[in-house]
């Protein structure tokens, strides 16, 4: 299956969450630490900045931390368009997962 986004504020009800802020998660993995009952794992985030110097990019976040040697490049960013911002986390993840020792697939 592939990475999927929801809106922050469906996620997270209760939250103050505007309407520019998303959650990406991997259906295909499962991080038995972090999520042990069930659901989709949540692997990064993507927000539109609308306070300070980067008022109007796209700040991106690759949340994931697994086991492993320490992971030297940068896990967050931010860009001049959500779509960029998306495609820079999803490939920051991906490349992640593959320096970690283990996998993590989703057993049926």
């Amino acid at each position: 299956m592939a990475i999927y986004w929801m809106k922050t504020a469906d996620v997270y009800p209760d939250g103050r969450w505007h309407d520019q802020a998303f959650i990406a998660f991997d259906p295909g993995m499962r991080f038995p630490r972090f999520n042990p009952t069930g659901g989709d794992e949540i692997i990064g985030t993507v927000a539109l900045v609308d306070r300070g110097p980067d008022s109007g990019l796209w700040q991106w976040s690759m949340t994931v931390s697994l086991p492993g040697p320490p992971y030297r490049l940068p896990t967050r960013g931010t860009e001049t368009d959500r779509s960029t911002a998306t495609t820079r986390m999803i490939e920051k993840y991906r490349h992640y997962l593959s320096t970690r020792p283990e996998q993590y697939p989703r057993r049926a």
